[in-house]
């Protein structure tokens, strides 16, 4: 190969990993993940989370939610400003009702409570970190809630969440599982194509009883509905 035409392979090389760079999807979501239990807090996370609940109560107080405190795990990330080292805790602190409760997160940054507030939604049930698709510095998080059985079904859905002037603000919901009495379900998984303005990608997959979940259909892209948890407050 004449020294033009490596050059030429190089520079076309470079273009094509630049494009499939670009092209590349993150993952938001994905119900199929079945491994561990990401709902679990350590020992350090409980005692963090421990720290904010007093000032909970006083905002709950037992007329208004009788406190059954569920943790629904804990992520890492920048998540109130591009490069800081902080922790995202969400827990549910009770329910009022099939599917309904009041749920919390606290935000954690050089071993201080820096943020602590409280929403009434679904059941709290996972929490999940998004690697900055918005392209703006900071990481974007999921919020899973799950909802009791409804004439035999139920299923779980998921708000895609951003802090804006230092508070939780809802991008956007989508249905992430739904299931019947039995282990059967439905499921689906979600990307995203980071930009200023990130487009989503769902796959639906299919969980028979006792049988891992199998892709149905293909790949499409999907808008993002409203999102369902009301707005947070802050706890002081």
């Amino acid at each position: 190969m004449g020294p033009r035409k490596f050059l030429l392979a190089a520079a076309m090389s470079c273009v094509l990993a630049a494009s499939a760079t670009a092209q590349a999807l993150v993952v938001v979501n994905d119900p199929t993940n079945d491994s561990g239990d990401p709902t679990q807090l350590s020992t350090t996370e409980q005692a963090y989370l421990d720290r904010a609940l007093p000032s909970v109560r006083k905002r709950l107080p037992e007329d208004v939610c009788g406190e059954s405190l569920q943790p629904a795990g804990a992520v890492k990330g920048s998540f109130t400003r591009a490069g800081a080292k902080q922790m995202l805790i969400f827990y549910e602190y009770c329910q009022t009702g099939n599917g309904f409760g009041w749920n919390g997160l606290v935000i954690v940054e050089g071993g201080k409570i820096v943020g602590n507030f409280v929403s009434e939604g679904g059941w709290g049930f996972v929490i999940g970190r998004v690697p900055d698709i918005d392209q703006n510095g900071i990481d974007e998080f999921t919020l899973a809630y799950s909802g009791g059985l409804h004439q035999g079904a139920g299923g779980t859905g998921v708000d895609l969440m951003q802090f804006a002037n230092g508070v939780p603000k809802g991008i956007g919901w989508y249905k992430a599982e739904e299931f019947g009495e039995t282990e059967a379900s439905s499921m689906w998984k979600l990307w995203a194509k980071p930009g200023k303005a990130p487009v989503f990608y769902k796959q639906k997959y299919f969980s028979g009883e006792n049988r891992p979940a199998k892709p149905v259909g293909k790949r499409a892209v999907t808008k993002l509905a409203k999102v369902f948890v009301s707005k947070f407050e802050v706890v002081k």
